[in-house]
């Protein structure tokens, strides 16, 4: 039947153009079948890539997805839900397996898909129609033949086969991931089983949080057929610059803001953050810096102690690169040679960074702070010095310089400390940093890291310069008969 457009009103002539779109594009799709779908930019990217997914199968190619989402941002409803009831009001004739770690969820993901097929949106859509008799929520059939199965790992699926099949969450939490014997017993099964079911050229999307190196995915990419798989890694907080984002920019900010994530982020630990919502996950078994290492004082009581202070500040990148952070670590070294760690990652530019660091001076008194040579010589000093004339204000600032030693050895050298029990992280001020030990050397960013680790070169060399004498603009130390200096605070980044 043809439709004179001129007859309609404003109103239908919109709705008939969703409707259309609806039947061409998987993200108008979700949108015009449910009113209450929120679209945000990675929702648009995970349905185009399905879309092809879908096309390349249709033209008798082979298609392979990863899907790397943190928790709660719509990997599932969209992929594993709506996307199969779209592929089968096009394909009605399309066989497809769905999987997750256990039946009744693969069950719940079969239940919604039948009912979005059944709802009066989807049919006013597609002539697409489910067999009275084959309704069951974790398997139904389509009247052209195609249909759904809904399995959990480990299950049987003899006799089924698959056009598209998807692995939702293979993993059901970190005791299944961190269990080798697990671990295992799923890889044998996608490989012997899941593998054995697809029917020729079909689609295989897998769709993770991740929780371990070794676990489907890391397994995939580590194969020989890796180049076949195209990665969709969607981190929680970007990490660098990408095509719809700026580094350090939540993925879903209306509705998982920074403050959120931050929370999120010191809630779970740099451990669990990593894994499930930066999708980059930390080996136990390898990693350097050991969890067990690292323990706590509170601000309060490290501020009752006697300590020295020292500041270094990791600069070079930032100042290079506007998207990048600085490192900066405050030191209080007690009588007993013990650190007293807190940290900042900060997004400064050079004139921000001299401001802050006469904060520090004000309301830490470091006996020195610590710069990386190149970035202070190109981008701090003559400021600085200008600063502090203006202010009539001087404090000590020494150049720290790399000598030709990597940076991951330079790090390296902090493990020795930690392995001692010599480091106290202070409560409330270290996330970036044990985020970055926690992935190191393999995490993207270091930059707190790297300021640490230059607290070994700076203490160091003013102990043999000064053998460790209190400088003449603090107040006396104990250690000449007067009262040691005890600072009270520790800048609060809201107030400078």
């Amino acid at each position: 039947m043809t439709i004179n457009l001129n007859n309609l009103s404003e109103s239908e002539k919109k709705h008939l153009i969703a409707q259309k779109l609806g039947r061409e594009r998987l993200i108008d799709f979700a949108v015009v079948t449910d009113n209450r779908y929120q679209v945000n930019w990675h929702h648009e990217v995970i349905a185009n890539e399905l879309q092809l997914a879908y096309e390349q199968i249709k033209k008798g190619e082979r298609a392979r997805i990863i899907l790397e989402v943190p928790p709660r941002h719509g990997k599932s409803e969209l992929s594993t839900i709506k996307f199969p009831a779209f592929v089968l009001g096009k394909s009605p004739e399309y066989p497809i397996i769905v999987v997750s770690y256990a039946q009744d969820l693969a069950s719940d993901f079969g239940l919604m898909t039948k009912d979005l097929m059944n709802s009066r949106n989807y049919q006013a859509l597609f002539q697409t129609r489910l067999r009275e008799d084959s309704q069951a929520k974790a398997k139904w059939l389509t009247e052209s033949g195609g249909g759904y199965t809904a399995v959990g790992v480990g299950g049987p699926i003899t006799g089924k086969g698959f056009k598209i099949g998807i692995v939702d969450d293979p993993f059901k939490n970190r005791e299944e991931a961190d269990s080798q014997i697990v671990r295992e017993s799923k890889w044998k099964w996608y490989r012997s089983t899941f593998l054995t079911r697809e029917e020729g050229n079909g689609a295989i999307i897998i769709i993770m949080t991740r929780w371990h190196d070794d676990d489907i995915v890391g397994r995939i990419l580590n194969s020989d057929d890796a180049k076949e798989w195209k990665v969709i890694k969607l981190p929680a907080i970007a990490e660098q610059d990408e095509e719809y984002r700026r580094k350090g920019e939540p993925l879903w900010p209306e509705k998982f803001s920074l403050d959120i994530l931050q929370n999120r982020k010191n809630a779970l630990g740099p451990y669990e953050w990593s894994s499930l919502y930066q999708q980059n996950p930390v080996d136990e078994g390898a990693r350097e810096f050991k969890q067990e290492w690292i323990k706590y004082r509170s601000l309060e009581e490290v501020l009752k102690l006697d300590t020295r202070r020292f500041v270094t500040i990791d600069p070079a990148s930032a100042l290079r690169d506007k998207s990048d952070f600085i490192g900066v670590v405050i030191n209080y070294i007690d009588q007993e040679n013990k650190w007293n760690v807190a940290s900042y990652k900060l997004k400064l530019n050079s004139m921000e960074l001299i401001r802050f660091m006469f904060k520090l001076n004000s309301e830490v008194k470091p006996e020195r702070f610590g710069i990386e040579q190149g970035a202070y010589k190109d981008a701090i000093k003559p400021f600085l010095d200008q600063e502090m004339r203006k202010r009539n204000e001087f404090f000590e600032v020494v150049e720290l310089k790399h000598q030709q030693t990597q940076k991951v050895i330079r790090i390296r050298g902090l493990i020795p400390r930690y392995s001692s029990g010599s480091v106290y992280h202070i409560e409330g001020m270290c996330a970036d940093l044990e985020e970055e030990q926690a992935r190191f050397p393999k995490g993207v960013n270091d930059d707190v890291l790297d300021a640490e680790a230059y607290q070994n070169q700076i203490i160091e060399e003013y102990q043999k310069k000064n053998a460790f004498k209190q400088p003449s603009y603090q107040p006396q130390s104990e250690y000449e008969g007067g009262e040691p200096y005890r600072p009270n605070t520790i800048p609060d980044l809201g107030t400078w």
